[in-house]
């Protein structure tokens, strides 16, 4: 009996170790789990800010003109991004990373800028950034 509460608090510390290393190994699975998991439920058309919206990869903006008639546009809600063209995007984005492009994202979309490694360079979809 006088060793009972030095085995309860062994046992206690090996389960906060080995939970600690659960937690450390599956930490990055999780992450993408959470990830995904509000990537779900996030209905993007809800959102109202066009900073909010502009951060969620998979929302994208919806722009109009500030008139009827005037050449400036204005955040005028916001939308998912379908499936399919998320997963083009993401082709582009590592085709334009691994031939030497900068991918860029603003307001208006996402593209490949190839002049980070000199003039003259354009973005092929299939081959990336190559010579004009």
């Amino acid at each position: 009996m006088k060793h009972k509460p030095l085995i309860i608090f062994t046992i206690f510390i090996l389960a906060a170790i080995a939970f600690s290393v659960f937690v450390f190994i599956y930490r990055s699975y999780i992450d993408k789990v959470v990830l995904n998991y509000v990537s779900e439920i996030t209905i993007c058309e809800n959102i109202l800010s066009e900073q909010e919206c502009f951060a969620k990869d998979f929302c994208e903006g919806i722009y109009g003109p500030t008139c009827p008639g005037c050449p400036s546009v204005e955040f005028v809600g916001c939308q998912r991004i379908p499936e399919k063209v998320a997963v083009k995007i993401g082709q582009e984005q590592l085709i334009c990373q691994n031939t030497g492009g900068e991918w860029y994202k603003n307001n208006l979309g996402s593209f490949c800028l190839c002049q980070k490694n000199g003039g003259g360079r354009i973005f092929d979809k299939v081959k990336g950034c190559i010579s004009r």
